[in-house]
């Protein structure tokens, strides 16, 4: 019976929600715990990976694995992967391309509007029985007609700019790709040549790139300085795209309004987070992505991958192969 091992440690619904799409002819492992010493100790039986959490997918892994077929994302981010090392194993990965990207869209609206309301501010201090109707109310802004920067206008980027389109908000967007002229009309999107030109230009900037050596710390000490004074930065794509110093550093001094963080430079945050005492700031746990119905969708979709390429129908596979 081909083992599936699961690279993080799910329990209570999580792991009923995997297991429960996970046919009889496979078997499915979760870590006994997050640590690499259970991935090399579990893995070394695995046929196939199904890879979340932020353990690497390395060299040492890969020569542990001894029965491995091929590597499935439950998502699409892929900098846990060690693409060099994968290359040389020669073994195949896939990725959830465009599953979650509704979920993470909403997430991502639902925190530039809370940033634009003081909401989370506004909500303790309503529950301590501060009722300032009118000194409160002029505090808070509309998304309508605000400029929206978009870094990165893949699937999540793309349903983010719907959504704002029907808020009425202008959207910029720079990636390394510009797409047609008939998809930037049907979305109401602008290009711009590159991340500095479009810092200057927006109210909101929200991450939607994947994370590389290139884009690390991708907004820092040494740009972050020419965004408007007051803008609002949204990320739900990865925590290593900003400079943490540099955006509490600016936040401190009053530069930015507010700013909302579902991805974060280190995860899990250790400790208490050094924005915890800040109102302008919100702080989510990486879920951007996981609605319960995305989530669903997640597992189900890498596991019909798995079972896909266990049947040899590598033809009929519902997901991305990511090329190496």
């Amino acid at each position: 019976m081909p083992k599936i091992l699961h690279t993080s440690r799910y329990t209570g619904t999580p792991w009923e929600i995997l297991k429960s799409v996970v046919p009889d002819s496979f078997s499915i492992e979760t870590l006994e715990e997050p640590s690499r010493e259970c991935l090399l100790q579990q893995v070394i039986d695995a046929d196939y990976l199904l890879v979340s959490g932020r353990l690497t997918i390395d060299e040492e892994v890969l020569s542990s694995a001894k029965c491995l077929k091929m590597i499935q994302r439950t998502g699409v981010g892929t900098d846990m992967l060690d693409k060099d090392a994968i290359k040389r194993h020669d073994i195949p990965v896939y990725v959830n391309s465009g599953v979650n990207a509704r979920s993470v869209a909403e997430h991502t609206i639902t925190l530039i509007l809370c940033c634009l309301k003081n909401i989370p501010l506004i909500s303790t201090n309503t529950k301590k029985g501060i009722w300032k109707k009118q000194q409160t109310g002029v505090t808070c802004h509309e998304l309508f007609g605000k400029i929206v920067g978009i870094v990165g206008m893949g699937a999540i980027g793309q349903q983010v700019a719907l959504y704002l389109k029907a808020f009425g908000a202008k959207v910029l967007y720079t990636d390394v790709h510009q797409l047609d002229c008939k998809k930037e009309a049907e979305l109401s999107v602008s290009f711009v040549t590159s991340f500095e030109e479009l810092l200057p230009q927006v109210d909101i900037l929200s991450f939607h790139c994947p994370l590389t050596s290139e884009n690390k710390e991708l907004l820092n000490g040494n740009n972050i300085s020419s965004m408007k004074n007051g803008a609002i930065i949204v990320n739900t794509a990865r925590g290593k795209l900003i400079s943490e110093d540099a955006l509490y550093e600016a936040i401190l001094n009053g530069h930015l309004h507010s700013v909302a963080l579902d991805v974060h430079y280190e995860e899990p945050i250790k400790g208490i987070s050094r924005f915890a005492n800040m109102d302008n700031v919100i702080l989510t746990p990486h879920i951007a992505g996981l609605s319960y119905e995305t989530f669903h969708a997640m597992m189900k979709g890498a596991i019909d991958n798995i079972i896909s390429f266990e049947k040899g129908e590598k033809e009929v596979l519902n997901k991305k192969l990511l090329s190496l």
